[in-house]
């Protein structure tokens, strides 16, 4: 009697017969991921909206949560988004619109923010603490010409994607955080114009921000200003 002969399956059968169930979860898992950061994007904006004063009504003409439509945030004022069918902020440019209050906490929520210009309006207050965590992938940080008070928190140095920090014409005091010199990406840099003291950051040389930077801030001293006594 003939003994029968099974085929083994192969290695490349047996990997074939799971695609279907790989390709299943990884659309799931993206579509997860994308309906997350899409309601993350959205509540971040609410947030916004919600704590800051808006006494030329710019936000709340333009700030319109009603609609629900694909990639609608995207033409809100001063919003920019990775694409314009995808709820998913960019950039946030929102300068010289006479804003009050704090700086947004909610601004965290806006997982894919590479850029944040508040300048120019009547924002006040100490900035967060941990404000390297809420922006942590920030390129471009335009905080000037406002009414920010207190330290410029040492967690800005946290935020290593820097290649832009303007925080002139402001009303921080103390020093400047030694930190900050961690930013090896940084090319433009200016605190000129508030009430600073203390040495300024030792960057190196590859970087070289002139007297320009600190101008207007009595007490600093060291690197292209007078020497610390």
């Amino acid at each position: 009697m003939k003994q029968s002969h099974l085929r083994k399956p192969t290695a490349k059968a047996l990997a074939g017969s799971g695609k279907p169930h790989i390709f299943i979860c990884c659309l799931l898992l993206l579509t997860c991921s994308f309906s997350f950061g899409v309601e993350s994007d959205i509540s971040c904006l609410k947030s916004i909206k919600a704590s800051l004063e808006d006494p030329s009504g710019y936000l709340s003409l333009s700030w319109d949560f009603s609609n629900t439509t694909e990639g609608f945030i995207c033409k809100f004022l001063g919003i920019e988004c990775w694409h314009p069918n995808e709820n998913k902020v960019l950039n946030i440019k929102l300068s010289d619109l006479g804003l009050k209050g704090q700086f947004p906490r909610g601004l965290s929520n806006c997982s894919s923010l590479t850029g944040l210009d508040l300048s120019g309006n009547k924002l006040s207050g100490p900035l967060p603490e941990d404000i390297g965590r809420i922006l942590a992938f920030i390129t471009t940080l335009d905080l000037s010409s406002n009414s920010f008070s207190g330290k410029i928190p040492p967690s800005l140095s946290n935020c290593t994607y820097l290649n832009v920090l303007k925080l002139e014409n402001n009303e921080f005091s103390g020093e400047i955080p030694q930190q900050l010199a961690q930013l090896k990406r940084l090319k433009t840099f200016s605190v000129a114009n508030n009430r600073l003291s203390g040495p300024v950051p030792n960057f190196d040389g590859s970087v070289s921000f002139g007297p320009e930077s600190y101008a207007g801030n009595s007490g600093l001293c060291g690197g292209p200003l007078k020497p610390c006594q």
